[in-house]
């Protein structure tokens, strides 16, 4: 279900009484695109390898911090 926000375009908007003489509705934009599932499983597993490969070397510092 989209969400929708009046907008006004500039023609139609008057500065001095802050009014639009002709309002619209328009589906609200995203900041980010729409993903399928295959694309944020592959965001995801990025995301877990990144942090697992982070994990490894901070084990493997204090290993060597202990020897």
């Amino acid at each position: 279900m989209a969400v929708l926000v009046q907008a006004c375009l500039e023609s139609d908007y008057n500065a001095e009484t802050h009014v639009c003489a002709n309002p619209y509705y328009i589906p609200q934009s995203t900041v980010l695109p729409p993903l399928s599932i295959a694309d944020a499983q592959t965001i995801g597993l990025a995301m877990a390898t990144v942090w697992a490969l982070a994990w490894v070397i901070r084990r493997l510092k204090r290993m060597i911090d202990q020897l």
